[in-house]
């Protein structure tokens, strides 16, 4: 009787812990995503639709001198068929060394900040062209990074700003990153 007793008892214990993974992995987390250790993502919402870049999402590789980082450089794209998926990156270059600050350009300005969204052109199978919309430093747009946080792990922040390809806009907002070193 007392195997038994401890048999269903292990086995309740069992099921309860199931029980709770499970809840902890479907709660909603407003498409983030969750963890006991820091996961990246790459989100926002292009002309008002939310967009998930979380595949593959990375930070340039980890500087060699943690005292000036001169340059930040994120990348996400949609589908793990990166070759095929839209992409959304955003290049930042700094002489003086990144910080924990916001960054903003509005068309042709001297720091070298841009933000990018292409999407792969394929037709029978065969890629054609890759269009991009950029904004930052081409003339009639906008970019803002706010860099949250710089650490070993790697680059947060926040982004938004107007891109162009041509005579087509494309309004980027409530942008957030979460991108480890690769």
């Amino acid at each position: 009787m007392v195997a038994i007793l401890n048999f269903v008892k292990g086995r309740s214990q069992f099921m309860l812990a199931i029980g709770i993974l499970l809840l902890v992995a479907c709660s909603k987390n407003d498409g983030k995503p969750t963890g006991i250790n820091e996961e990246s993502f790459l989100i926002c919402k292009i002309n008002g639709k939310e967009r998930k870049f979380n595949f593959a999402v990375n930070a340039n590789s980890q500087p060699a001198d943690w005292n000036k980082i001169h340059f930040v450089v994120i990348a996400g794209w949609e589908t793990n068929d990166i070759d095929k998926s839209p992409s959304f990156d955003i290049s930042l270059v700094l002489p003086d060394g990144a910080k924990e600050t916001t960054y903003s350009v509005n068309g042709n300005t001297s720091l070298e900040l841009d933000g990018q969204y292409c999407v792969q052109r394929w037709d029978a199978g065969a890629h054609v062209d890759t269009d991009c919309h950029m904004g930052g430093r081409s003339d009639g747009t906008y970019f803002t990074l706010t860099i949250t946080s710089l650490s070993r792990w790697g680059v947060k922040g926040k982004f938004s700003g107007l891109l162009r390809n041509g005579s087509s806009f494309l309004k980027v907002t409530d942008g957030e990153f979460a991108a480890p070193y690769n």
